[in-house]
């Protein structure tokens, strides 16, 4: 008897343990961003930006700043918190790997219909992807690139 209720737990935890990783794989679906117009993309990003805000009970403020054209990157660490999270929500970052491929979709999203800022945009990237980000946490690699990416939109005079 003892052999069949072994066998039985097992079982049972090899199932849960199952349905776990299947429920997880489904949380991390990404959406196709080329399906998307710049304006559900925005909102999307947005979106997310401030879901995991709420989720990590960070200012909001920090969101709102992020999004302004005439200020800077917030350098707290509440809303390095909030990059991370978003980057992983939105397949911009997995870990501390970034998906240079997907930023450069949104970008091709955003910029579908203006080749130059487009070329900007990709360039911006670019610069980007030449930082070096070993050693760096999950949330710094956020960091780093959305700080990068503001930067450049401001210093090459697109609209953020």
């Amino acid at each position: 008897m003892s052999k069949l209720y072994f066998c039985l737990v097992l079982l049972t935890a090899f199932y849960f343990a199952q349905s776990h990783v299947q429920r997880r794989e489904v949380q991390n679906e990404k959406v196709v961003l080329s399906n998307l117009t710049p304006k559900q993309l925005d909102d999307l990003e947005r979106k997310v930006y401030e879901e995991c805000a709420v989720k990590l009970n960070v200012d909001k403020g920090y969101v709102e700043k992020y999004f302004r054209n005439d200020t800077g990157v917030p350098d707290d660490v509440g809303f390095k918190k909030i990059t991370g999270c978003y980057g992983e929500k939105m397949g911009y970052v997995s870990g501390t790997k970034p998906n240079w491929e997907r930023l450069r979709e949104s970008y091709e999203v955003y910029y579908k219909d203006n080749k130059e800022d487009l070329e900007t945009a990709l360039k911006i990237v670019d610069e980007c992807q030449k930082i070096p980000l070993d050693n760096l946490d999950g949330n710094e690699v956020n960091y780093t690139l959305a700080k990068c990416t503001k930067e450049g939109y401001l210093k090459s005079g697109l609209e953020w």
